[in-house]
């Protein structure tokens, strides 16, 4: 590989630690956010290509962490039941809160250390 193609840059993980417990990092607030956009866990899974297990286990991890509910869930019925339909999923105001609080610092800090330039030559 030439010299001219390598390059530093900066990489960070972002997490919301609660009581010293990761509750939310990049995976959890991308199956936030996809439960906000579709209304449901299965097509959460799908579209994250995670199973349905992955996906409801994380939840359940992030609620237990919090003591506190972070999504509302509807059951879906058969043709054969009074519910109709497929169910749904909804985000709490806290996961909202939580999810809006993670992408707002995620793009501070990408904005902040965007366009800084690292070099070996200037360390040395």
């Amino acid at each position: 590989m030439h010299a001219t193609s390598r390059r530093l840059h900066y990489a960070f993980r972002l997490y919301i630690v609660y009581d010293g417990e990761r509750v939310l990092g990049k995976g959890g607030a991308q199956i936030l956010n996809a439960i906000d956009r579709l209304g449901s866990l299965r097509d959460t899974a799908k579209e994250l290509k995670m199973s349905y297990r992955f996906v409801w286990n994380s939840i359940q991890r992030i609620e237990s962490r919090l003591g506190k509910r972070v999504v509302v869930t509807r059951r879906g019925g058969t043709s054969r039941s009074k519910r109709k339909g497929g169910g749904s999923t909804r985000l709490t105001p806290l996961a909202m809160a939580l999810l809006g609080e993670y992408k707002a610092t995620e793009k501070r800090l990408q904005t902040q250390i965007r366009g800084r330039r690292l070099s070996l030559s200037n360390m040395e």
